[in-house]
């Protein structure tokens, strides 16, 4: 457990900031949510997208030689859509007055694939820099 907290912390923070903004009833004060129509819908797709980020920053900085291949990133991409649409169900069964969306889903998948799209790239020059 230690070692996977020690690994995977950035990932376990992005995770737990998640699980807080989908199972809590109000996570934030409606007065503080700027008055943009489905604005959610592109807060979803940023938490899929930073969680698929987070997973591969993770997986990098491990060891040098895991690559973020194609296979990799499928992988993690495919395991963040699970989790969006595990998260959309529960979400829809806490008494939390919050229901399922299939459109948060369908934002969540869409910030996983750009995740993945974007993430490989920018991961590589952020563990580079930190090597040095």
């Amino acid at each position: 457990m230690i070692k996977i907290i020690r690994h995977y912390w950035p990932t376990l923070i992005v995770l737990i900031v998640i699980i807080y903004a989908t199972w809590v009833p109000k996570p934030i004060d409606s007065d503080y949510i700027p008055l943009l129509p489905h604005i959610d819908k592109l807060i979803h797709a940023i938490m899929m997208g930073g969680l698929v980020g987070a997973i591969a920053f993770d997986y990098k900085r491990q060891e040098r030689r895991h690559m973020l291949t194609l296979k990799v990133m499928a992988v993690i991409t495919a395991g963040v859509m699970i989790f969006g649409a595990v998260d959309e169900v529960v979400q829809g069964l806490l008494p939390i007055g919050r229901p399922s969306d299939p459109w948060d889903l369908l934002a969540d998948w869409a910030g996983s694939l750009i995740g993945a799209d974007t993430a490989p790239a920018a991961v590589n020059a952020v563990v580079r820099r930190m090597r040095r």
